[in-house]
């Protein structure tokens, strides 16, 4: 079970659809100072992997020194986007190596890191994930909107890894899963992002199986962020308390449950 297949079963939407729709567009006047066809087609979301390369090979040097960098990167991760879109993962990753060879950004670790889900490479997703992260101060003009966009999709994802390991009872997988939410909810809060957490959910068609796992997958969140053991069971204990019947003696009831 991949965690594409899983967010397919839950009836979530592919994680990667905002990630790619906030793609910075910032480098466009460049492209638009060698080639407004080239830059009408990025805007109008129609161009093709060849075009870009035709660019890249004939009028990239047309533009100024020191754009040039800056405009390959773009190109080379429009172009793992395109190729990532037709299902060639591979080959679009293969592109976004190239993209960041040229210049870390975070959009393209972040796009690197919803194309390396769906080829299930889950470590190396989220090291990416957290790359972009580490790049925040980065995204520009964008930067509150992107980054809401990759606490949703880290946070998705994370969840989904800690289901997939839960329903598949492999205990390592989940505590993994469950794990990368906690950090990322640490850091969406540090940011003030804390309402852009993802949490997971299935409607009521959705097998018991299903619902069993979502439900022992909260209950891991829970136990782990406890920091302080006493805090844990002191919550505990009032929510038992809230409704626990008065004149009734909790100790003796567990006394004779057990006796």
């Amino acid at each position: 079970m991949t965690i594409t297949s899983l967010a397919d079963e839950i009836g979530l939407p592919s994680l990667d659809k905002a990630l790619v729709k906030g793609f910075p567009q910032e480098h466009e006047d460049s492209v638009k100072a060698a080639s407004s066809y080239l830059a009408d087609q990025i805007r109008e979301d129609t161009v093709v992997a060849k075009d870009i390369d035709s660019f890249i090979k004939d009028t990239l040097n047309l533009l100024p020194k020191s754009k040039r960098p800056d405009v390959l990167e773009f190109l080379l991760a429009k172009k793992g986007i395109l190729l990532c879109q037709a299902g060639a993962i591979e080959d679009g990753l293969k592109f976004y190596g190239e993209a960041l060879e040229v210049k870390e950004t975070p959009s393209t670790w972040a796009l690197k890191g919803s194309a390396l889900l769906q080829v299930d490479r889950l470590d190396e997703a989220f090291d990416a994930f957290e790359k972009a992260f580490e790049l925040r101060q980065e995204f520009g003009v964008q930067k509150q909107e992107y980054l809401n966009d990759l606490i949703i999709a880290w946070s998705t994802s994370a969840q989904l890894r800690g289901l997939g390991g839960i329903l598949e009872q492999d205990v390592s997988e989940a505590q993994k899963g469950v794990e990368e939410f906690l950090g990322v909810s640490s850091k969406a809060n540090a940011e003030g992002l804390g309402a852009s957490l993802a949490h997971l959910a299935v409607d009521k068609t959705a097998s018991a199986n299903l619902k069993s796992a979502l439900e022992e997958l909260e209950l891991m969140v829970r136990l782990l962020s406890i920091k302080d053991p006493f805090e844990g069971w002191r919550e505990f204990s009032k929510e038992i308390s809230a409704v626990w019947p008065k004149d009734v003696s909790a100790v003796e009831e567990i006394r004779a449950q057990r006796g």
